[in-house]
């Protein structure tokens, strides 16, 4: 018994050692075993199944390893994967599928029950991903990169990610695009058990540095995710962009908002970095805020702001929809043009100041509305224009990035108004540009009816092309016409070789109006009346020299030909207009009614035209015009000739000479505008005007039958033809030459009754030998001292004043007789009143002349049977006074 139990202890020894013996060989066998499965070859099969099932749960997606998996026993596996090619779904080809030299991370051992959150410090090397043109979006229906954050987001194993040595490549031979980015590291570092994570990216860009760097901190979401609050730093040689929000991947795209500013110091070294030769240079901002789902991102609040090394600004503001799927833009512009050349000497050149208006709809299909071009002579608007596509984007073999298959349409789809066709050389300094093509345009469109609403008005067509000549882009040709119309022929040709800054331009239009009622029927414009038909057919220039215009107006059977230039003066800064306007035939009823028709058909909302104050500082004139024939209604003038000429606000008439109703009108005719409301002077002559039908053509009678003859300096106010006549002052004589006058009362004021009636003749006139009417006026009113009025028998003198301002009348009159009389008494006689009703006063008539003619009668009979009447002094001169002999 005692031997039994003391050997008891010895042989639960010897089973304890047996045991350890039996795990150790049990353990040494594992280890054999493990060793084998991790190292020999005839395993490798196995690693790839095992490799293969693991990546494909940790990056989503099919993964097929075909290289060597190591495995490496320690207190933790670790796992080295060569070869791994990733597909982007199961249909995925072999040339699609995404290869990686090496896969590596370490985890514990739980990995080999298929635990994959035991994996750590992910790392994948050695990659090179060739893109070629983008697929239809039917094959990409939910594009790989927009998932990625929510599967990094999520991940526990991509927490921690190393990515190294991968190029990605882009190739479109035909486009001429071979593009590479080389991610030299994209770090994710998250320390264990805290939710921030670090990011840095560095790599190149065909060649060039760049590198983003930043922190996401995430929440948990009820273990469906995470959100996360984040802010990125780019930094890339001529551009500084940072964007911060927060991102939600508690489903499959994640949604994200946030905040971006970009700022690029230098546009031509952010153009050279991306390797793209630009001549484009400035300096730019971009700020936007986006939201939503990074498949479908909306961009709201964009503010663009280019400054152009030339002085050129354009500001961009408005928002993207669906920025990341199929972009609809909507986009206010607004673009100021500096001027290229300020030091240009050439005064008639139009620079284009401001283009503004607004981009919207897709890429493929935008129009640009309410668009509108500024210059320095005019303001034009435009609707409308669009969709605008472009075929292709393509990069040049000198690193220039073109746009190709560029098409403008406006209008129906199936009867476009506008289609251009054309390319862009250089898209991002918007050179090289060409466009070719037609336009048709309804004309009642055109003049703002309803599509088909006048399809008699006809239509306008013609052709258009713009191109880029040394380097500039102007319209090589813009010719079109109206047809399908009877109502009027119009056809036009215009070329002007810059837009940006007109200097050059010639424009040639012919137009005929047949018809000018049956014209303005057609725009709903009501008339009874008939206008004679309207041509014109002329040319206009614009270039360095200056601007002209030469071309024929007629309008029924008048006609008016121009040649008139405006060019520099000899001043600086200073214009001068200059040529000539001549007519073989001008009638005033035929320009009436052009300017009635101009009226009728036009809007009376357009406004008046004005100059500026500069321009008329500036501007010096001289036309000639000549006019062989004036007809106004039945009366005619002819051979007028004069020169117009405008200088300092003063506009003159001078050496005019025409010739109306037998008589000439010589002189200088002038408007002096330098203060409101301007002066008008004029100093001239008129010669041999049949004074009863001057009267008659003013729309008055006139008794007298003679030849006028006027001498004329005087000025007064501008504002109308009364105030003219109230502020009227100079100097006018008048004369009258022979002719009679009814009647013989005149010559009764100067003479005896007895003389009177013997010195009478059968038709009872009285035979005017002249008259002369010297006034001279003053702030409106008119004074003489000499008039005369003289006829055969008879010369009366007067004096006095008239006044255009309150219309009084003193004027006083002394008849003389101009022979010997048998009664030596005379009836002077005065003039008072108004002008508009003037009174007659007779002095020292009545009963007691003929008192005091009797009483003498006697003593001069006597005298008169031997002398007669006496005869009339031959040797005076005709309406010259004697001395002493004016009115007191």
């Amino acid at each position: 018994m005692d031997s039994l139990a003391q050997n008891e202890p010895s042989r639960f020894r010897n089973r304890l050692r047996l045991v350890a013996i039996c795990l150790g060989v049990v353990a040494l066998l594992a280890g054999i075993s493990v060793y084998a499965v991790s190292s020999l070859t005839a395993f490798l099969p196995l690693h790839q199944a095992l490799a293969e099932e693991v990546l494909t749960s940790i990056l989503n997606r099919p993964v097929e390893v075909r290289g060597p998996v190591d495995l490496t026993i320690g207190r933790r596996l670790g796992v080295r994967i060569e070869d791994a090619f990733v597909r982007r779904s199961d249909d995925t080809s072999e040339e699609q599928a995404r290869a990686f030299e090496h896969v590596s991370f370490d985890s514990g051992y739980a990995l080999l029950a298929g635990d994959i959150s035991v994996i750590r410090n992910y790392r994948m090397r050695g990659a090179e991903i060739v893109y070629g043109e983008r697929q239809p979006r039917a094959d990409r229906s939910e594009p790989t990169l927009f998932r990625l954050p929510s599967q990094i987001t999520n991940s526990p194993v991509l927490r921690n990610l190393e990515l190294s040595d991968v190029v990605l490549r882009y190739r479109d031979a035909t486009d001429g695009w071979n593009e590479t980015l080389r991610i030299h590291a994209l770090e994710l570092t998250t320390p264990e058990a805290s939710g921030d994570t670090d990011v840095v990216f560095e790599a190149t860009l065909n060649g060039t540095p760049l590198s983003v760097k930043g922190k996401v901190q995430r929440v948990d979401i009820a273990g469906n995710g995470y959100r996360a609050r984040y802010e990125l730093v780019l930094d890339f040689p001529g551009l500084s962009s940072r964007t911060s929000g927060t991102i939600d991947t508690s489903s499959r795209i994640a949604q994200v908002e946030g905040k971006t500013a970009s700022v690029s110091e230098s546009l031509q070294e952010l153009s050279s970095s991306f390797g793209i030769v630009s001549q484009l240079d400035g300096h730019a901002t971009l700020d936007y805020a986006y939201k939503g789902p990074l498949d479908q991102l909306v961009i709201d609040g964009l503010q663009a702001l280019f400054a152009v090394s030339n002085g050129d600004q354009i500001d961009v503001s408005g928002g993207i929809e669906n920025s990341t799927g199929n972009p609809v833009v909507d986009l206010d512009f607004k673009a100021e043009l500096a001027d290229l050349d300020p030091d240009r000497d050439n005064l008639f050149a139009v620079q284009v100041t401001e283009l503004s208006g607004n981009v919207s709809g897709s890429l493929n299909e935008l129009s640009i509305d309410r668009a509108q071009i500024r210059t320095t002579a005019a303001v034009l608007n435009f609707d409308d224009i669009g969709p605008i596509s472009v075929g292709r984007i393509v990069r040049h073999p000198d690193d220039r990035v073109g746009l190709e298959n560029i098409t403008i349409q406006a209008g129906p789809e199936d009867d476009p108004h506008v289609l251009l066709n054309g390319q862009m050389e250089d898209a991002l300094g918007l050179k090289g540009i060409s466009l070719d093509g037609i336009y048709r345009f309804p004309l009642d469109q055109v003049l703002g009816f309803d599509a088909g609403a006048k399809p008699e008005l006809g239509v306008l067509e013609g052709e258009v092309s713009m191109n880029e000549a040394a380097g500039r882009l102007g319209i090589a040709d813009l010719s079109g016409e109206i047809v399908e119309t009877t109502l009027l022929d119009l056809g036009y040709d215009l070329s002007m070789p810059e837009l940006r800054t007109v200097d050059e331009l010639s424009f040639t239009t012919t137009l005929g109006i047949p018809e000018p009622a049956r014209l303005l029927n057609a725009l709903d414009v009501a008339t009874d009346r008939a206008f004679p038909a309207i041509g014109f057919d002329g040319a206009s220039t614009l270039s360095p020299k200056g601007v002209g215009l030469t071309g024929k107006l007629t309008s029924g059977e008048t006609d008016l030909e121009a040649d008139i230039r405006l060019h520099k003066g000899d001043e600086k800064g200073s214009r001068f207009l200059g040529g000539a306007v001549t007519s073989d035939r001008m009638d005033f009823a035929d320009l009436a009614s052009l300017i009635d028709f101009a009226q009728l058909g036009f809007d009376d909302d357009a406004g008046d035209f004005e100059l500026s104050e500069d321009f008329k500082k500036t501007l010096a004139a001289q036309i000639d015009l000549d006019v062989k024939e004036i007809v106004t209604g039945a009366k005619k003038a002819g051979n007028l000739s004069a020169t117009a000429q405008y200088a300092d606000h003063l506009l003159q008439l001078s050496k005019l000479s025409v010739n109306y109703i037998g008589g000439t009108v010589r002189g200088d005719f002038a408007l002096n505008m330098t203060s409101e409301p301007g002066t008008a002077s004029a100093n001239g002559r008129m010669e041999k005007f049949p004074l009863k039908r001057l009267m008659t053509e003013l729309g008055l009678s006139s008794p007298i039958s003679s030849t006028v003859y006027s001498s004329f300096k005087v000025q007064g106010s501008a504002a109308s033809g009364q105030a003219f006549l109230k502020s009227l002052s100079g100097s006018v004589t008048t004369s009258l030459w022979g002719g009679v006058l009814p009647g013989r009362l005149l010559e009764l004021s100067g003479m005896s009754a007895f003389t009177w009636m013997v010195t009478g003749n059968d038709n009872n006139t009285t035979k005017l030998v002249c008259a002369v009417l010297p006034l001279k006026f003053k702030n409106g009113t008119a004074t003489t001292s000499s008039m005369i009025v003289e006829t055969a028998n008879v010369q009366i003198v007067g004096a006095g004043s008239l006044s255009f301002r309150t219309g009084a009348l003193n004027l006083s009159f002394l008849p003389r007789a101009k022979r010997k009389q048998l009664v030596a008494i005379v009836s002077p006689f005065e003039l008072h009143g108004t002008i508009n009703s003037p009174e007659l006063v007779v002095k020292e008539g009545g009963a007691g002349r003929a008192i005091g003619e009797v009483a003498s009668l006697p003593l001069n009979l006597i005298g008169h049977i031997f002398r007669g009447s006496g005869p009339v002094d031959e040797k005076a001169k005709p309406c010259v006074l004697p001395k002493n002999s004016t009115p007191k």
